[in-house]
């Protein structure tokens, strides 16, 4: 949270502007007599210091009435309340901050449920060019259905019909608890898409109850009850909203949406359907915390907007709107806006702050331009541009141009990664969070009528090649063998990559075979690392194995060859799943590799997968070959690494050293070994000495694939 108070301390000192905060808040059911949460409600709000606030679920007046009393003027009298609508139940209204603000009109609009009440306000402090704006505040129908979505839907066009009928310089904020489900929603489409209405949802794209979208999820604070009515749900909808008319986020310099600015309060992104209070809260203090899961059932949602002072004398820079452009366009960069409240602008200079590098032109004019370079994925390019006045003082502007680059992709495109994550997060994606179109094959469709969850394969790789494919109810699946292109969002759950809310499935041929890539044991189970996440998602099959281990509680059972022992689960299965005893030897086991909680997992599509009788044949069984150990281990400053094959030692190898994260520090051989031993020196090979840890002697020959671990001291 200390962070994002920086953030906006910068951006007004920058800018010689000052800043708003607007909150929105659901109080539930708040009334004259909730004078216990009143002092949560006050800890709240000391701690955001809103200029703006709009409530939800006040009973009558006297709710507002003790707001203002026993919340905002405990000690002062710097804030007035907007009138409350007169016909409602369940009343929404503002709170405002009179010493910078002045409410000059409100207007009430009558819906099928709940009034939406507007309130204009002017800043007091701001320059001439600061336009007054509205703020409307909603509480639209709650719950699930097709009747309640179309119930909100009706709400929401009271607001697009006023709105249309305002000129084009209407500045407007609409903020509330708006009950919404997902972006597919009527009432959400009409507010975010519309021309006319032209506001922007700056948090994005999201679906109710999925973990990938936890930090935007605004409802419920608890899971069970406290006593007050409250909702028990746990953090797992998106119910409250800030909206912003189009003027906030592009056309105005002098009042303007401030970016990055948009929190949910108290949402750290780790009670994903759970309390606020459980467990610790990195977002704000733990009495915050207390205070919010005290206060309401709703987190409270907050955004500033940076307005241009009427004391101000440094330019106001203005670097234009963000710009949506495609491979090989000339964008062109316009300074035009900016200006000098008392003086000239003598001086521009656009810098490129992030994105691949391009070369600027007119770099230092008003206006500059670039061609957009070939990228293969969505790549945004931001700019700065500082500008200087014949005083001396000067002010920066920041504007964004992306390349939405959504089709053209495979499984392996969206898997491949050279970064290994943190935490649960095993080799995220790059595309993580984007909404692409991916073409491959469908190798395995779970045979679920409700949750026909299914993998597909580039067939042309034979690392990084596959993806799960999440699929909620009412989907109808292809069936293996199918090339299909998908459209759909790439997320991470527990570190396995994945694709889900699909938006459309075109089959664009069938009976398409995808042979499985031989592994060993030991290249599919095991902790994170490199050389098992590129299987993941991949038709794969193993040899020559036998049970280890038989079934537990949840029906997996483990089979191992020479090299290490994998996991055989049966939720793709199609039949009647198989639970051999001790000892049961499979001359193959063909499945999908998937990677959940964790652990990686071998899972068999039907019968036909155990004992292939393809790999029967003799070139198929890899030569068995032993990496035996490192001695000393631990070691300082040097080990032997000793290995053992018999005729697999005629046949090149790749002995290398890697490090925790993966990567390699030292070749040790690559090609037929002179001898069964190699001594590493703990040094990498830039010659450099490698600091004390945890590393792993890794073989590869063919598809065999042995690692040894070992621990460096110093």
């Amino acid at each position: 949270m200390k962070r994002f108070w920086l953030l906006i301390f910068l951006y007004a000192g920058i800018y010689s502007q000052d800043t708003l905060t607007i909150m929105t808040y659901n109080v539930l059911h708040f009334s004259g007599n909730t004078t216990g949460r009143a002092q949560s409600i006050k800890k709240v709000m000391d701690y955001a210091q809103p200029d703006i606030v709009i409530f939800e679920e006040l009973e009558h007046q006297s709710g507002i009435d003790l707001l203002l009393s026993d919340v905002f003027n405990v000690d002062s009298t710097a804030f007035a309340a907007g009138t409350l609508p007169s016909s409602s139940y369940m009343k929404t209204g503002i709170i405002y901050r009179k010493s910078k603000l002045d409410l000059s009109s409100h207007v009430v609009l009558s819906t099928v449920l709940r009034s939406i009440p507007g309130y204009t306000l002017s800043i007091k402090n701001a320059h001439s060019n600061v336009k007054p704006f509205t703020v409307f505040g909603a509480h639209l129908k709650a719950s699930d259905g097709t009747s309640e979505s179309e119930q909100r839907w009706e709400e929401a066009k009271e607001l697009y019909k006023y709105v249309a009928q305002k000129d084009q310089n209407y500045h407007y904020i609409f903020g509330g608890d708006f009950n919404l489900y997902d972006t597919e929603e009527p009432a959400y489409k009409l507010l975010t898409d519309s021309m006319t209405v032209d506001l922007e949802d700056v948090v994005g794209h999201w679906v109710r109850k999925e973990s990938a979208h936890v930090m935007k999820y605004t409802q419920s604070t608890r899971t069970e009850s406290i006593g007050d009515g409250g909702s028990t749900g746990g953090l797992d909808d998106r119910f409250d909203f800030i909206l912003f008319s189009d003027h906030f986020t592009s056309s105005d310099p002098d009042l303007k949406y401030v970016d990055g600015s948009y929190t949910v309060i108290g949402n750290d992104g780790n009670h994903y359907d759970m309390a606020l209070i459980d467990g610790g809260n990195s977002a704000v203090p733990d009495s915050i915390a207390e205070a919010i899961y005290l206060a309401s059932d709703h987190y409270p949602v907050v955004a500033k907007i940076a307005y241009t002072t009427k004391s101000s004398t440094s330019p106001v820079a203005h670097a234009g709107g963000d710009q949506t452009v495609s491979v090989g366009d000339t964008v062109f960069l316009d300074g035009s806006q900016s200006y000098d409240p008392n003086g000239t602008i003598i001086s521009y200079v656009w810098d490129q702050t992030s994105g691949p590098a391009v070369t600027l032109n007119m770099g230092g004019s008003v206006k500059a331009n670039f061609v957009v370079p070939d990228v293969n994925r969505t790549t945004s390019f931001t700019f700065k541009l500082t500008v200087s006045d014949n005083d001396g003082e000067g002010a920066t502007d920041f504007v964004n141009v992306v390349v939405p680059v959504v089709g053209g992709y495979t499984p392996y495109d969206i898997q491949f990664t050279e970064n290994q994550g943190a935490g649960e997060n095993c080799y995220p994606s790059e595309f993580e969070g984007q909404n692409v179109e991916v073409t491959g094959v469908v190798t395995a469709v779970r045979p679920d009528q409700e949750y026909p969850n299914f993998f597909f394969q580039d067939p042309t790789r034979t690392e990084w090649a596959g993806m799960f494919v999440y699929i909620d109810k009412g989907y109808t699946p292809p069936n293996k063998g199918d090339q299909v292109k998908l459209k759909g969002d790439i997320s991470e759950y527990f570190g396995m990559t994945e694709m889900k809310n699909i938006v459309s499935t075109e089959i664009l041929s069938s009976g398409v075979s995808v042979e499985p890539v031989t592994v060993t044991a030991s290249s599919i189970s095991g902790d994170c690392r490199v050389w098992v996440e590129k299987y993941e998602g991949m038709l794969v099959r193993i040899v020559n194995v036998e049970v280890t281990q038989s079934a537990n509680k949840d029906g997996q059972w483990f089979a191992s060859d020479y090299t290490g022992t994998a996991m055989i689960d049966g939720y793709m299965f199609d039949g009647d799943w198989p639970l051999p005893e001790y000892g049961t030897h499979f001359i193959s086991i063909t499945g999908v590799l998937h990677y959940s909680y964790g652990k990686y997992k071998l899972m068999p599509r039907n019968g036909d997968d155990f004992n292939d009788p393809v790999t029967a044949v003799g070139d198929e069984l890899p030569e068995r070959f032993e990496l035996l150990t490192n001695y000393p281990n631990p070691f300082n400053p040097t080990t032997t690494i000793k290995f053992d094959g018999g005729n697999a030692l005629l046949l090149p190898i790749h002995l290398y050293v890697v490090d925790i994260n993966g990567r390699v520090v030292a070749n040790l051989i690559n090609g037929i070994p002179n001898s069964n031993k190699v001594v590493w020196n703990g040094k990498n090979d830039g010659g450099q000495p490698m600091p004390a840890g945890i590393y792993f002697a890794r073989m590869e020959s063919g598809t065999r694939v042995l690692t040894q671990k070992m621990v460096l001291l110093k």
